[in-house]
């Protein structure tokens, strides 16, 4: 009865830190995305830097970390980053678009082409990889 006991907390406890580490990553890439908007775009990189120190396993995360890159005109980390989002997810669309963007500013239009048949492929409809794409 005790060793059970002693499981129950320490499920409890480890379920515990898991929401709190996960609801802090969650604050940082919120604050991230303020700075975003702002475009102060260094402090947006920190902060979705600091999310993804926590929870590394995140393709939203790595996405906006990405995007924040490429404001910064830093392609080839824009493009890492894009690349580690659809490894975690290879149904996130955004991801998908900004690596295609990545390889078409490194002056890779092949590999650009097939990121974005994946977004088509995501979305048929999808006006944004439609222009790219034409």
């Amino acid at each position: 009865f005790f060793l059970m006991l002693q499981c129950d907390l320490v499920i409890a406890l480890l379920s515990f830190l898991f929401v709190s580490i996960r609801r802090e990553a969650e604050g940082f890439k919120e604050q991230g995305n303020v700075y975003y908007v702002k475009k102060d775009y260094a402090e947006a990189f920190n902060f979705y830097t600091k999310a993804i120190d926590l929870c590394p396993k995140n393709a939203s995360y790595y996405g906006n970390r990405a995007a924040t890159l490429m404001m910064l005109s830093r392609y080839r980390e824009a493009l890492e980053d894009s690349q580690q989002a659809v490894r975690l997810d290879d149904t996130f669309m955004k991801g998908h678009m900004r690596e295609g963007k990545c390889h078409l500013l490194l002056g890779n239009a092949m590999a650009a082409s097939r990121c974005f048949q994946k977004v088509l492929e995501l979305e048929p409809d999808n006006s944004q990889v439609q222009q790219e794409v034409h």
